[in-house]
């Protein structure tokens, strides 16, 4: 639409998708040269439209000025617009579809200080426009895979990404300053860094992750960024590889880095594991094992004799006021629905019998000749060789894919069931480290969760039998314990 005589009521858009400089700088640019040109027309500049920061091309960002400029064309609050350069506008074809239909159903010109007119009112002006836009949209393209390209090498070379928030239990070294600044080392913030090395050892121990963030969120302890821990933010921060010195790309590690370790790469594969089993384990049981695991130590690890396999019997409040108990599950969820036990008096049990269990067992201040992980990692070595070999098989296509992926399958099994009993023996050792002198005067100190912790690693279960007269009188024969 050609401009005329009369003046125009003009809406300036303006946006900048990266703002390394900081301060809104270059979007003042982009104002600066704009109104010069509104000058230069006699148009008078009603309204101001900027999206700051803001990629055109990010279609999950809306655009908050660029939405209120459409809206003000299609009212008529504005029936011109002045933008620095067209791709400001649009970068997406399916934008200047739309901005077209709009500008020819309302008459409005457009002005760039950089392009001059964009005509969208004739068939010259629109292949102009489409072809510009044809090529932002190839720029664009070739500018994120250049940036993924990058990234990738980044990884591979262990180096440190300059990105995203600082890592909890690193400080961070720049060269420079603004926005521009580079990361140039990831230093230990030993301040942090003995956080992570207790919440490690505590969930290698079998603590709860639910429990390490309520003491952590109770004693004010923050996240980088100065907020509170969640569940997610604690299973990320301890499964990371970074803690353990390593480069990860999507969660999976892809060498060493050049940052140092809080924890060692044992550790952080015993972490992973754990961790990964639990989440498996929690979805199995439901959603009480969770909160009643931060209450009860012997949650879990209760069951009735009414099934051969022993059927979980779960918390819940006594009839006779006499406190909580651990009851059978009714008959149709395949349990006997009557037997029950007070918690009360069942934990005091335990706490005796795991007492005199640990004065019968020596401390571990030694390598234990029994130690099963060695073993195990020389199985999985293999294992994750042979796994390599199939794939390239599989790329071949000399054998029956399905035959292939069925023996993957089995291998990725078995992998994954050597990490599970590795890192279950590093949990029983770790109290085995521990006297039953020293256990017995941290236990009124323990939380119940890193209580459960320590029953979990020397207790496969507690079979509970039906009670004997008379009935009113506790009788600890009731309850077999099966040690590990």
């Amino acid at each position: 639409m050609k401009a005329t005589a009369r003046a125009r009521r003009a809406g300036l858009y303006i946006r900048i998708s990266d703002d390394r400089e900081g301060a809104g700088l270059g979007v003042k640019r982009q104002s600066d040269d704009c109104h010069e040109l509104a000058e230069r027309l006699g148009w008078k500049i009603v309204e101001t439209y900027d999206d700051n920061d803001m990629s055109a091309t990010n279609r999950r960002k809306k655009r908050k000025g660029y939405a209120r400029l459409l809206a003000d064309i299609e009212s008529g609050h504005v029936d011109a617009v002045l933008a620095w350069h067209p791709d400001r506008l649009y970068r997406q074809p399916r934008e200047l579809e739309d901005l077209i239909d709009l500008i020819e159903a309302n008459e409005v010109d457009i002005k760039t200080y950089t392009a001059g007119d964009l005509d969208l009112s004739t068939p010259t002006g629109r292949m102009h426009a489409r072809m510009l836009g044809a090529v932002a949209k190839y720029e664009t393209e070739h500018k994120a895979e250049r940036i993924k390209r990058k990234v990738k090498e980044l990884v591979e070379s262990g180096a440190i990404h300059n990105g995203g928030h600082r890592p909890f239990g690193y400080e961070r070294i720049f060269e420079g300053t603004g926005p521009r600044r580079k990361v140039i080392e990831d230093r230990i913030n030993e301040a942090e860094a003995k956080y992570i090395r207790d919440w490690a050892r505590r969930a290698l121990e079998g603590e709860s992750l639910y429990s390490l963030v309520t003491d952590a969120n109770s004693r004010g302890i923050t996240t980088s960024t100065g907020g509170a821990w969640s569940y997610q933010g604690m299973k990320f921060l301890l499964s990371s590889g970074r803690i353990a010195g390593l480069k990860e790309h999507k969660r999976q590690v892809v060498g060493k880095a050049v940052w140092p370790a809080i924890i060692d790469e044992e550790d952080h594969k015993a972490l992973r594991t754990l961790l990964s089993d639990r989440a498996e384990q929690a979805k199995a049981n439901g959603a009480q094992q969770s909160s009643t695991a931060l209450k009860y130590p012997l949650s879990g690890l209760v069951r009735c004799t009414c099934t051969e396999d022993g059927i979980r019997m779960k918390t819940s409040p006594s009839s006779n006021r006499k406190g909580p108990v651990y009851r059978c599950p009714p008959k149709g969820d395949g349990g006997c629905g009557g037997r029950t036990i007070r918690i009360e008096d069942l934990e005091r049990l335990m706490e005796k019998l795991l007492f005199a269990k640990l004065e019968e067992i020596e401390p571990l201040d030694e390598a234990d000749p029994d130690d099963p992980r060695p073993a195990l990692e020389a199985k999985v070595v293999k294992w994750e060789r042979r796994v390599a070999e199939l794939k390239e098989e599989l790329l071949d296509g000399d054998r029956p894919a399905r035959e292939i992926q069925e023996a993957i399958d089995t291998l990725n099994s078995r992998i994954a069931q050597a990490h599970r009993e590795s890192a279950e023996y590093g949990i029983k050792g770790r109290v085995l480290e521990v006297s039953a002198e020293e256990l017995r005067k941290a236990w009124e100190d323990y939380l119940p969760a890193r209580k459960q912790s320590v029953y979990r690693s020397l207790v496969k279960e507690i079979r509970i039998h039906p009670a004997t007269p008379p009935k009113n009188v506790w009788n600890p024969g009731r309850a077999e314990v099966f040690w590990r």
